[in-house]
Order: structure tokens, then C-alpha cells, then sequence
């Protein structure tokens, strides 16, 4: 196994050997080789073809390139202009929603509460949207559980039926109008206000 890569190496080593001595020959040749001025001139109009071509399509491969990057930068703005514009909808959206949410749970509990007899509904719609804010899914049903709830928790909210015990055992007495002289007010201060 190792005569045989031993002999691949070696025939590599000779054909790389003969392909630089052919190499090696033409360059001789050439550098030996007299040229006439006809032969001067074609090669020099040659190469001046050669460099004026490569400098055509060198500058048109600059063009081609820049235009190409312009596309791809005016293609990459419009994507994310509409990206932009994409978020700003949905967030405009969310808003939107959040805002009709908030709407329908004060109109919930605005019905809700209008029978209960409440005393200070803003206090109260407050403390059922405090409650109600952990809730996922807001309904009627919902709403009147937390109302329910309030009430027991908080019965000062809502305002008796019974008499009101500030009034005591006396009846309200009706006030007169204030008398407009100063007789009136001594009449009134001595023995009271005669009619």
C-alpha cells in the first residue's frame, strides 16, 4: 500500500516537474524573441483594448452595483416602512379594544348597580372595576357577583329604607323667611315672631 502512494507522489512530482520546464521554455522563447514595430504596434493597440474594455465594464459593474444596492436599500426602507406601519395598527388596535373593554364593564356595572340603591355610585364603580380587573371574561353575571359581594363587604354603600335615625322625635319644623327689619328681629328675639 505504501509502494503505490510512494509511486503516486512520485508521477505527481514529475508531471508538475514538466509542466514548469514547459513554462519555463516559453518564457525563454519569448524573452529571446525579437519583434518587429508593426508586431509592437498591433500588441500595444491590443492591450489598449483590452484596458479601455476592462475599464467600460469595470465602470458598468460600478453602476450595476450601486443601482442594485439602491434597489435593495429602497426595497429594505419600503419593508420596514410597512413594518412600522404594521405595528403602529396593531397597537392602534389593541388600544381600540382595550378602550371598548373598558366601556362595556362601566356600562355592566352602571346597570348593575342603578337598582341597588347606592349611595356613592363614582366609589362604588370604582371598587367593582378594582374587583373586576383580574377578571379574563366580564359579563352581567360576573358583574352582579361583585356587586353582590361589594354590598356585604361594604353595607355603609348603600343607603337604608328605614327611617333615618338623624332625624330623632321631632318633627321638621318649616323655617320661616327671615324678617327684614330690625323690629321684626327684636320682635322675634323677645317673644317670637308674630304673623
Amino acid at each position: 500500500m505504501q509502494r503505490k502512494e510512494s509511486a503516486v507522489v512520485d508521477e505527481t512530482r514529475s508531471v508538475d516537474s514538466a509542466e514548469s520546464e514547459d513554462v519555463t521554455n516559453s518564457e525563454e522563447l519569448e524573452e529571446n524573441k525579437v519583434f518587429t514595430a508593426d508586431e509592437i504596434k498591433k500588441l500595444q493597440l491590443e492591450a489598449k483594448t483590452y484596458r479601455k474594455e476592462k475599464a467600460a465594464l469595470k465602470k458598468e459593474f460600478e453602476e450595476t452595483k450601486s443601482k442594485l444596492e439602491a434597489l435593495e436599500a429602497e426595497k429594505l426602507s419600503d419593508i420596514e416602512k410597512k413594518e412600522k406601519k404594521i405595528a403602529e395598527l396593531e397597537k392602534e388596535l389593541e388600544s381600540r379594544e382595550t378602550a371598548m373593554k373598558n366601556k362595556e364593564m362601566e356600562a355592566l356595572i352602571v346597570e348593575a348597580i342603578s337598582d341597588k340603591n347606592i349611595v356613592d355610585k363614582e366609589v362604588a364603580k370604582l371598587l367593582i372595576r378594582a374587583e373586576l380587573e383580574t377578571a379574563d371574561d366580564v359579563d352581567s353575571k360576573s358583574v352582579s357577583k361583585v356587586v353582590d359581594k361589594l354590598i356585604k363587604e361594604k353595607p355603609y354603600l348603600v343607603a337604608s329604607t328605614s327611617a333615618n335615625p338623624s332625624s330623632g322625635n321631632f318633627a321638621k319644623q318649616e323655617n320661616d323667611v327671615a324678617p327684614k327689619d330690625g323690629v321684626d328681629v327684636l320682635k322675634k328675639f323677645i317673644g317670637g315672631y308674630v304673623k
